[in-house]
């Protein structure tokens, strides 16, 4: 009986930990329909146009890595550092590099990315 009770608090506190825990995991990690339609659609048809191509059409990764969680891993500048000179496999898209986009663009690129947590 003791044993029963022991298994059962544990499975309680199993999960109550896991239910805390993944809480966390709902939050969307693509593209939302707020990104489609607030204040960084342009940022989001940036993204459709080109990065999509490396970084999946719902930031998931690919050929490149997944984008989902980017703004976890590097600030907003290091994003726009990343974008214009590009680094390792991913080609500069700034003035110094392709000259895809402008400055302005890819400030708005890692200004959107970086919300991606």
């Amino acid at each position: 009986m003791r044993y029963r009770r022991c298994v059962a608090a544990s499975l309680a506190v199993l999960g109550v930990s896991v239910g805390a825990v993944g809480c966390g995991f709902n939050r969307p990690s693509g593209i939302t329909e707020a990104d489609r339609t607030g204040p960084y659609r342009e940022a989001v048809q940036l993204y459709l146009n080109g990065c999509n191509s490396c970084h999946g059409d719902n930031l998931e990764g690919g050929v490149g890595p997944s984008l989902a969680k980017v703004g976890d891993r590097l600030t907003e500048a290091e994003l726009v550092r990343r974008i214009a000179d590009g680094g390792g496999p991913m080609p500069a898209y700034g003035p110094d590099g392709q000259g895809i986009l402008t400055p302005a663009q890819i400030q708005l690129l890692a200004s959107w990315l970086a919300t991606k947590k």
